[in-house]
């Protein structure tokens, strides 16, 4: 056509079908198909409530832009959110094109068992408010998701229209007047626990599609893991104990509002529970991981929060820098953090270096505001802390004072005097002709350089203690405590071997850890059962060799693997008839 058509102003969270059914009842159109034409250029357009096409082939005058159309007005942040990034652009521009046909393939709706919504939604206090406020009524986006069964402002239960009802290319428009329709609750009566899980979820989900930013939780696994932890769902090996989460989470809901949901998990290792805990590989429904956030977490709102501290574990910069040698001591001004993962625990690790050449880093996440002041492990000191190293010493400084200025150990500030080129010793002289070096402590009053092994001892043994829990706190495989591997972690393998003499503190720390070999063998046996939890029988040839035993061990490995068969022969296998149905 060659005039457009001048779409109404759409409303707040306002369907863009809304919109189009509003435009058709005051052009007058006596067919549903000459308002497609005029508004999309063609009357072949089924105009659908979640995720329509043809958005760029609008031929009206828009007053807002395709893609706040598709933000503020369609289902896409709604599905968008648990997808990855590729096919959410994709999904996006799909929704802009001519071709919708291949939409809800994409997004998984038409193989998902949640069915889609057939009939629009309202709600009765919504709709008297919007007849106050703008003169008309219309369909809201978030009462027709799906999932929401009452309204998350006002609580009623959301209603459905019996009549008057359109054709399937027709529009519906809300009528003006409760008089002109009939209408009928879209849930029976429910108790008041389930009435308020109702609203919890509508909320969630209004949160959901009101969000800027539509951020991507499409492998959420990583974001969840750390949550079924803290809850005892992750066994040492790091696998879900998913038994027990189905078990807490029907528990949670309740049979009846899941089934209602149709979100009740199936009785098997291929639930979508279980793929939603696991690394993606389809993508699951978003009213069912919205779901599993709430058991988790209590809210999106408080996920949404987790997750903050998970994608950004040390906060917002700018950060501190903690060199006390500078003037900018604790102010924040260094713009970068470096975030890797600690092969050890898992855990993150942020680096920060800053301007002076000071760089640190600490383990992760950030649990409080004053963890911005906590330092780890200094990665250099720069020149300016040199500089003042430097300058304390020549100013005749002890060592200890120097190192309780500078924030490091007495150790530390040996270390870095001996290897500074004009570092705290007596010079050198040369007399007569053989160029003989007189040693210091002698000749010019310097004494040498002594080692404080009760400090030593203290400090080590508390490195010790802390490597050894965390060996045997070890989720992956078992690493056996012995003194080399403790030397070798903490880079004190020539001390632990060359000067046990002068560390009784730490020796005896160090023994109560120390593992022979029948030790190990027992706690590798010991994890090799907790990784094979929940497969029944457990045959004895798969428990040694998940263990890595070789033949000839001991009497006391041969009395724990007996144990652990016996105890798996104890608990029945759960069995199910159901069939697994991926949800995509």
């Amino acid at each position: 056509m060659n005039e457009q058509c001048e779409l109404p102003l759409p409303y707040p969270d306002e369907l863009l079908y809304s919109v189009v059914a509003r435009y058709h009842l005051r052009a007058g159109n006596s067919s549903a198909k000459c308002t497609l034409r005029e508004v999309y250029g063609t009357e072949n357009v089924i105009p659908t409530t979640d995720l329509p096409s043809h958005l760029d082939s609008l031929n009206a005058i828009q007053p807002v832009s395709v893609d706040q159309w598709i933000d503020n007005h369609t289902f896409y942040p709604y599905y968008a959110s648990f997808m990855p990034r590729d096919r959410a652009l994709l999904l996006r521009q799909l929704m802009k094109g001519s071709d919708g046909s291949g939409i809800h393939a994409l997004v998984g709706i038409i193989a998902s068992t949640v069915a889609r919504n057939s009939d629009l939604h309202f709600c009765t206090a919504c709709y008297e408010e919007d007849v106050q406020r703008y003169g008309e009524p219309y369909w809201h986006r978030v009462h027709q998701l799906p999932g929401v069964k009452v309204c998350p402002t006002h609580g009623y239960p959301l209603q459905r229209l019996t009549s008057p009802l359109s054709d399937r290319h027709g529009l519906t428009a809300l009528p003006i007047s409760r008089d002109m329709f009939e209408s009928i609750p879209i849930i029976e009566e429910l108790n008041e626990r389930a009435e308020g899980q109702l609203l919890g979820i509508a909320s969630d989900i209004q949160i959901l599609i009101q969000m800027q930013d539509t951020q991507v939780f499409y492998n959420s696994r990583r974001l969840l893991m750390h949550r079924l932890s803290d809850m005892g769902l992750v066994t040492p090996g790091a696998r879900v104990r998913q038994r027990k989460l189905q078990e807490q989470f029907v528990t949670f809901y309740g049979r009846e509002l899941l089934n209602m949901l149709e979100c009740a998990p199936q009785q098997n290792d291929h639930s979508w529970l279980a793929s939603a805990t696991r690394s993606m590989r389809n993508v699951v429904h978003p009213l069912r991981l919205m779901l599993l956030l709430r058991y988790l977490y209590g809210s999106f709102s408080e996920f949404l929060k987790q997750s903050d501290q998970e994608l950004a574990p040390f906060g917002k910069g700018p950060w501190p820098c903690l060199n006390k040698a500078a003037d900018h001591y604790r102010e924040a001004i260094i713009k970068e953090c470096k975030v890797t993962r600690c092969s050890d625990t898992g855990q993150p690790v942020g680096t920060f270096h800053c301007a002076c050449g000071f760089s640190y880093s600490r383990r992760g996440p950030d649990q409080s505001e004053e963890d911005r002041f906590r330092r780890g492990r200094i990665k250099s000191f720069g020149s300016v802390w040199e500089s003042k190293l430097k300058e304390y010493l020549q100013a005749g400084l002890s060592y200890r004072s120097t190192a309780l200025n500078l924030g490091v150990d007495t150790n530390t500030v040996i270390k870095y005097a001996d290897g500074n080129t004009t570092r705290h010793t007596c010079s050198l002289k040369v007399t007569g002709k053989k160029n003989k070096v007189k040693k210091p402590s002698k000749l010019n009053g310097c004494k040498p350089v002594r080692v404080d092994w009760e400090l030593r001892d203290l400090e080590l043994s508390w490195q010790v203690e802390e490597t050894c829990k965390e060996l045997m706190n070890d989720q992956f495989r078992p690493v056996r405590v012995r003194v080399a591997t403790i030397g070798k972690r903490i880079g004190k393998l020539s001390i632990l071997e060359k000067h046990k003499d002068r560390l009784p503190i730490t020796m005896n720390i160090l023994s109560n850890y120390l593992e022979s070999v029948s030790q190990f063998q027992i706690r590798r046996v010991r994890w090799a059962a907790e990784q094979m939890n929940g497969e029944w029988p457990l045959k004895k040839w798969k428990l040694v060799k998940k263990a890595g035993l070789r033949p000839g061990y001991s009497p006391e490995v041969e009395d724990e693997i007996s144990r652990c068969i016996s105890y798996n022969t104890l608990i029945s296998p759960l069995t199910s008839t159901e069939v697994t149905q991926w949800l995509h």
